[in-house]
């Protein structure tokens, strides 16, 4: 796990200057430069093209972490397996225009009273999903391959800055908010082009057919699992963005751009997650293939207790930070309406962390069916819930919908590995971290000042840091967070002593 640790540093480094953009983008330059309703359509917009990429992949996009390693042979081009992945991909977005021309005049339907908007942007969806689709395919053939950082900047870092650019030359008033969205899109197609260029350069772009890849034994067994993991992708999709594109079917874009602006805030804990799933999914890929249950259980418990130190911290750094947030947010007073969506949001991704990498050892192992029907079962309760929730609690409503999907379905999960695997990623040191958070955020609330908010801010964030530190160091519940602090703390003496 020490050298997953050093792999993904600069991951997360990067993931969180992706953050950063964001963070500017989100909590300023949003606000500053469009309306809520123009917020509220970008979020949609977005939302729509990657669950709609996630119907037209087929499940060619985890495909990868599942099957790569049988085809692993670069002398041999992989035995076509890129351009399998492709001729799914292109079969599944002709599936999907054809199920846009279809449905065209029902979603006119729904969407026409509350948001109007986003029916004259509809045809932008075409574009967008192709490449979304597209992009999907080539990331995961990179990942697997163990070459996450670039695939990672492009979409972390690189697209948030362009979000910059474009919304600085709004509020500057370069460009008016339809060229923005066609810069967006753009911005999406040039980081395929991108990705694809440096595929290339690393000479395993192999696009030419083969015929091995119709004749290999694991054929038949990829074309069964992208079609049992169709309605799961689409699920998982559902789940993740059934919120925004129904409640702006409900409640319009303005309510969906103030939920956006507070779900990012939520989504910030889980960042540390995603960059260290990527650097992971090639070990517990193999480690599946080889039946390697001590490794698993290793990777198991050690990423759910590293997760939760790290995604622990920023949530209580948003958390007790919360109102002096949204006090810097341009006209705050209208975004404190998703203080709560904050909590729910940021509780779900906490959890969702806290359970390890139960999706990726399900997903690349022999029982990624069942993964699938949880998938299956949580997309409708995600829909029922909210159908029920948005209307008594508008955006609110949304979030605690999303919570109760994602805790309903990482508690299926870990049952299951339970019960499957007989290992579970908790211990004694994962109470010991719940209970001490539970603390800081208590000692938190009794701090009152009279500073103003920045220094405020930064007085609350700095003993948070103390007190947190102390605890993670002190209860040493983690060997890997242990041996990075003490090298952070060797680095800065040897600096300190040099000067």
């Amino acid at each position: 796990m020490g050298i997953v640790i050093r792999q993904s540093f600069r991951m997360v480094v990067l993931a969180y200057l992706g953050a950063f953009l964001g963070f500017i983008n989100t909590l300023w330059l949003y606000p500053l430069a469009l309306t809520e309703e123009q917020i509220g359509l970008t979020r949609t917009l977005v939302n729509a093209a990657f669950l709609f990429a996630t119907f037209a992949a087929l499940g060619s996009g985890n495909m990868p972490g599942r099957f790569f390693p049988y085809f692993n042979n670069r002398e041999k081009k992989h035995h076509g397996f890129l351009f399998f992945l492709l001729l799914i991909g292109t079969l599944g977005y002709s599936l999907f225009l054809a199920f846009f021309f279809l449905a065209k005049d029902w979603v006119y339907g729904t969407y026409i009273v509350a948001a109007p908007m986003l029916v004259s942007y509809l045809y932008f969806l075409l574009p967008f999903t192709a490449i979304v689709l597209f992009w999907t395919i080539f990331e995961a053939y990179s990942i697997i391959q163990q070459m996450p950082v670039v695939p990672n900047f492009l979409r972390e870092t690189f697209i948030r800055g362009a979000f910059s650019i474009g919304l600085l030359l709004v509020l500057l008033k370069v460009i008016g908010f339809h060229t923005f969205i066609i810069m967006i899109v753009g911005a999406y197609g040039l980081i395929l082009v991108v990705l694809i260029l440096y595929l290339q350069n690393k000479g395993v772009l192999f696009l030419r057919p083969q015929r091995e890849i119709f004749t290999h034994t694991k054929t038949k067994e990829m074309l069964a699992f992208g079609s049992f993991l169709l309605m799961g992708n689409v699920s998982g999709a559902i789940i993740a963005n059934i919120d925004g594109l129904m409640l702006s079917a409900y409640s319009g874009l303005k309510s969906t751009g103030i939920y956006s602006i507070a779900f990012f805030i939520g989504t910030i804990v889980e960042i540390p997650k995603r960059s260290l799933s990527q650097v992971l999914v090639p070990l517990v890929s193999e480690a599946n293939k080889n039946e390697d249950r001590p490794l698993l259980a290793t990777l198991y418990k050690k990423s759910s207790i590293n997760q939760l130190i790290v995604g622990g911290f920023i949530f209580i750094v948003i958390w007790c930070n919360i109102d002096n947030i949204f006090r810097l947010i341009p006209h705050g007073d209208v975004f404190v309406q998703g203080k709560w969506v904050v909590f729910f949001i940021g509780m779900a991704r906490l959890f969702d962390m806290l359970t390890g990498i139960n999706a990726e050892i399900i997903g690349t192992s022999k029982y990624y069916r069942y993964d699938l029907v949880f998938y299956v079962l949580l997309g409708l309760i995600g829909i029922g819930a909210n159908m029920l929730l948005i209307p008594l609690l508008g955006m609110t409503g949304a979030a605690v919908a999303a919570a109760i999907s994602i805790f309903l379905f990482n508690t299926m999960r870990y049952v299951f590995i339970y019960l499957k695997y007989h290992m579970q990623p908790f211990s004694l040191g994962t109470i010991k971290m719940l209970l001490a958070g539970v603390g800081i955020i208590f000692l938190s609330s009794l701090v009152s000042t009279k500073l103003s908010v920045v220094p405020d801010i930064i007085l609350r964030s700095g003993m948070i840091t103390v007190l947190f530190v102390a605890v993670v160091y002190g209860l040493q519940v983690s060997d890997d967070v242990m041996d990075m602090t003490k090298k952070i703390f060797l680095l800065m003496k040897q600096r300190i002593g040099r000067k």
